[in-house]
């Protein structure tokens, strides 16, 4: 076998020099960054599909241990679900950033320092939160923009839901029907291709 595989050699030189040529010439595949899709974009901020599906898988897995049996029926309608509170987030920090709604370093640290998770004995632990941290694949830096980013959707809730003033509206209706007329005033495009 090894004297046949000698003598044929250079059939085989010959068939790797056209595959490799080939490679040369139409490549390996694409080498530019594989284009990312969006389900939705809220003036010029895209959300990622990504990120939506993270989103919509996590909400149906706590559907799947609360409601065990009856999950499918309430998961009806998630995906649109999912997709307008990822909305609201985006015209949420629309308005803060319009308005100079932030969250700042302090209360991000206070936010920190106060969690039950990162403790231990009432008392912040630096080693429990970077453990935490590393444990959820996220470095302290990601973690407080994510936390900076929550503290200032919050921060612009609670100032929507201060203007209500004494109407008799609930403050989630009241909410609602804030950023729907906001929604009106702002350009939103949604992919529906990228949800199927």
């Amino acid at each position: 076998m090894i004297k046949t595989l000698r003598k044929n050699a250079k059939y085989f030189y010959f068939l790797f020099f056209l595959v490799i040529i080939t490679f040369v010439f139409w490549g390996v595949g694409t080498v530019d960054k594989p284009t990312v899709q969006y389900v939705a974009e809220v003036d010029g901020q895209k959300i990622s599909a990504e990120r939506f599906w993270r989103n919509y898988e996590e909400i149906r897995r706590f559907y799947r241990e609360v409601f065990k049996d009856k999950a499918d029926e309430v998961e009806k309608g998630l995906k649109e679900k999912v997709l307008e509170d990822l909305i609201n987030e985006e015209v949420l920090l629309w308005l803060a950033k319009k308005y100079d709604i932030e969250a700042t370093d302090k209360e991000v640290q206070d936010v920190i320092i106060h969690d039950p998770r990162f403790m231990r004995n009432g008392i912040f632990q630096r080693d429990i939160y970077f453990q935490i941290l590393k444990l959820n694949r996220l470095n302290p830096a990601q973690y407080e923009a994510l936390l900076k980013r929550q503290i200032t959707i919050d921060k612009t809730l609670q100032l929507i839901a201060s203007s209500k003033g004494t109407s008799e509206v609930s403050d989630e209706a009241y909410i609602k029907a804030f950023l729907n007329s906001i929604r009106g005033q702002i350009k939103i495009k949604i992919n529906k291709e990228a949800l199927s």
